[in-house]
C-alpha cells in the first residue's frame, strides 16, 4: 500500500469517526432511521427504543390493507414495549409480507419494518436479537472493508458489530430497560475494533511470510543465497501491510502523543467477606453482595477521551457562549488515556444554565451523567450508608458504576452551596472531599459493602450560584469556572435549543413543532436581552402556545 493510499484511507476513517452522520444518520433523529443506518450504529428517536418503536409502527397500523390481527400485534409492541412484543411484531410483519407477495406495494414496507424491529428487541435485552444485529453489521463491515471503496463506513460497521456482539453475550430481558444513546457506547468499542484490526494485520503479515518461505523452499524467486529468509529480509512487507493503528495515527492532527487507553478498571475487587444471600434475597436484590456481584472483580470499560479540538468546537456549536468552559475542560483531555476532567465548579448567577452546561460537558466527553441535587441535603448519604440500617445503600458514584457498567462517568452535584451546614447526620460537603482527591478515590471505603472501591476515574462537577456558602476545604479541591450568560446575539441558538427541549418533552418531531421563524425571533428579541434562560423559556412556551391557539381548525 503506497503512502498516498494510506493517507487517503486514514483520512476516510478519521472523517467517519469524527462525523458518522453520513452513515448512521443524525445523532438526534426526529424519525426512525433506515435499517442500513442502524447497521452503522444509528440512534433511536429521542435515544429511546420505546419512543422509536411507537413512531415506527403507529403510522403503519393506520394504513388500509393491514389485518385487524396484525394491528393488534403492532399496538402491543408500542403499548408494552419489550423484547417479546417486538419479536412477535417482527414475525407477524414478515408473515404478512410473505403472504402479500412481491407484487403488493405494501409488502416491501412490511418487510422493511420487520427488519428494523430486531434492533428494538436487542435494546430491550434480547441476546438473540443482538446476535442477529451483530451479524448484519459484521457482514456490512466485511463488504465495505474488503472492497476498499469505503473503509470509513466499514470501520463504523465493525465497531457496531462489536457492540451488538457484546450485548449478545448475556440475556438482559429481565433487566429494566434504560434509554441511552448509542454514540457513547460505540466510542467504547473503538479500541476493541483497533485491537482486532491490528491482530488481523499481524495475521496477514504472517501468512505473507509463510507464502514467501514456501517459495524459498521450492527455489522460487524469493530464495536467497544465504538460506532461509527472515522477517526482516522481506522487502517492503511492513510498508505493504500497515496496521490500522498506524493509519489512524497518520491521519490524526499533530499533538502531544496520547497514552494508550486502559482496557478497563476494576472498581470493586471482592465481596467474599460478605455473607452469601439467600436465593429469594438475590432475586429481590436486597443483599449488598447480590446487588453488587455484577461488577465484582470485573474490569469496567474506560470510555476513551475525545479529541480536545473536536470537544471544544462541537460544544461551542451547540452553546457558543460556553466556549471558555469547553476550552478550560479540554486541557484535561490532551494526552488523556480516557475521558476524565478534574473536579470543577461551574459558578454563575441563577438561571444562566449551569445544569445544562454540566450536561453539555458530559455529552461532549461522551460520558454518562448522574445529577445529585444538593439543595436541602442534610446528611452524608452521598457517600453510602451502613448496611446495618434498613435504608443502607452504596455511595452515589458506586451505584452509578453498577447502573452504567463503565468506570468513568460524570457525577454532577447541583446547587452545592445550598447543602445544609448541619453535621449531626453527616455533611454532604464533607463527604465529597475524599471523592475529589484521586489518591484517596483509588481506595474509598464504602460503608454499605464494607470494602474499598476505586472511583478515581469518575469526573465530579458541581454547580453553584455563589461560592459564599461553600466550605473552604471543598473550594480548595475545585477548579472554579465562571459560566458566561448567553447574550442577545446567541438568541437563535438558545431559542432552537429550548424548542428542541420542549419538542422532546412533548414527544413531537420538527414537523409538528418547527423551530421559531424570523418574525418570532424578532419578537423574542424585543423582550429578552440576554442573561437568565428561565424567562426566555417562558416566552418561548407562550409563543408556542400562541401558535396552537391561532392554528386553523379543520
Amino acid at each position: 500500500m503506497s503512502k498516498t493510499t494510506t493517507s487517503r484511507t486514514a483520512a476516510e476513517i478519521r472523517a467517519a469517526i469524527l462525523n458518522p452522520e453520513r452513515y448512521a444518520g443524525p445523532r438526534e433523529p426526529g424519525e426512525p432511521l433506515a435499517v442500513t443506518q442502524r447497521q452503522f450504529g444509528g440512534e433511536f428517536v429521542l435515544w429511546d427504543a420505546r419512543a422509536d418503536v411507537e413512531t415506527l409502527l403507529h403510522p403503519l397500523a393506520q394504513r388500509d390493507g393491514i389485518s385487524r390481527e396484525l394491528k393488534e400485534v403492532l399496538r402491543a409492541a408500542w403499548a408494552d414495549p419489550c423484547a417479546e412484543t417486538a419479536t412477535r411484531a417482527e414475525r407477524a410483519l414478515r408473515d404478512a409480507a410473505n403472504a402479500a407477495g412481491r407484487e403488493d406495494p405494501l409488502a416491501n414496507r412490511l418487510h422493511q419494518t420487520a427488519q428494523a424491529l430486531p434492533y428494538h428487541a436487542a435494546a430491550f435485552g434480547s441476546s438473540d436479537a443482538a446476535a442477529w444485529c451483530s451479524a448484519r453489521s459484521l457482514d456490512l463491515a466485511w463488504t465495505l472493508l474488503s472492497s476498499g471503496h469505503d473503509v470509513g463506513g466499514g470501520w463504523l460497521a465493525l465497531r457496531a458489530a462489536l457492540l451488538w456482539a457484546s450485548d449478545a453475550q448475556e440475556d438482559l430481558t429481565d433487566v429494566k430497560y434504560k434509554p441511552r444513546p448509542n454514540f457513547d457506547r460505540l466510542t467504547a468499542f473503538d479500541m476493541k475494533a483497533l485491537g482486532l484490526a491490528k491482530a488481523f494485520a499481524a495475521i496477514a503479515k504472517a501468512e505473507a511470510m509463510l507464502a514467501d518461505e514456501d517459495e524459498i523452499l521450492r527455489g522460487g524467486a524469493g530464495a536467497t543465497a544465504g538460506g532461509a529468509a527472515q522477517a526482516d529480509d522481506l522487502p517492503g512487507l511492513e510498508d505493504d501491510l500497515p496496521t490500522l493503528g498506524a493509519i489512524l495515527d497518520a491521519a490524526r492532527p499533530k499533538a502531544p502523543a496520547a497514552r494508550p487507553a486502559s482496557a478497563g478498571r476494576v472498581v470493586l475487587r471482592s465481596l467474599q467477606h460478605l455473607p452469601k444471600p439467600a436465593i429469594h434475597a438475590k432475586e429481590r436484590r436486597d443483599s449488598p453482595r447480590a446487588e453488587f456481584e455484577p461488577i465484582e472483580g470485573r474490569p469496567l470499560p474506560l470510555l476513551p477521551a475525545p479529541d480536545p479540538h473536536v470537544f471544544v468546537e462541537a460544544g461551542a456549536a451547540r452553546a457558543p457562549w460556553l466556549r471558555p468552559v469547553f476550552e478550560a475542560i479540554a486541557q484535561d483531555l490532551v494526552g488523556a488515556p480516557y475521558a476524565w476532567t478534574r473536579p470543577t465548579a461551574l459558578v454563575s448567577r441563577p438561571g444562566t444554565g449551569k445544569t445544562a452546561a454540566l450536561r453539555a460537558v458530559a455529552q461532549g466527553l461522551g460520558l454518562p451523567v448522574r445529577i445529585y441535587s444538593a439543595a436541602g441535603s442534610a446528611d452524608g448519604s452521598f457517600g453510602g450508608t451502613s448496611r446495618q440500617w434498613s435504608s443502607g445503600r452504596g455511595s452515589v458514584p458506586l451505584q452509578t458504576a453498577l447502573l452504567e457498567g463503565v468506570a468513568n462517568f460524570v457525577v454532577g452535584v447541583d446547587e452545592v452551596e445550598k447543602a445544609s451546614p448541619d453535621r449531626r447526620n453527616g455533611s454532604l460537603t464533607d463527604t465529597l472531599l475524599p471523592f475529589l482527591e484521586r489518591e484517596s478515590a483509588r481506595a474509598l471505603f464504602d460503608p454499605y459493602i464494607e470494602a474499598p472501591v476505586d472511583l478515581s476515574a469518575v469526573s465530579f462537577i458541581v454547580t453553584a450560584n455563589s461560592l459564599d456558602g461553600v466550605p473552604a476545604p471543598l473550594r480548595d479541591r475545585l477548579r472554579i469556572l465562571e459560566v458566561p450568560a448567553p447574550g442577545p446575539e446567541h438568541l437563535p441558538v438558545v431559542a432552537a435549543n429550548l424548542v428542541a427541549e420542549i419538542r422532546a418533552e412533548r414527544g413531537l418531531d420538527a414537523t409538528w413543532l418547527p423551530d421559531l421563524d424570523g418574525d418570532e425571533l424578532a419578537l423574542l428579541a424585543r423582550h429578552w436581552k440576554g442573561g437568565s434562560l428561565r424567562p426566555l423559556r417562558r416566552l418561548v412556551e407562550t409563543m408556542i402556545a400562541g401558535r396552537d391557539r391561532l392554528a386553523p381548525r379543520h
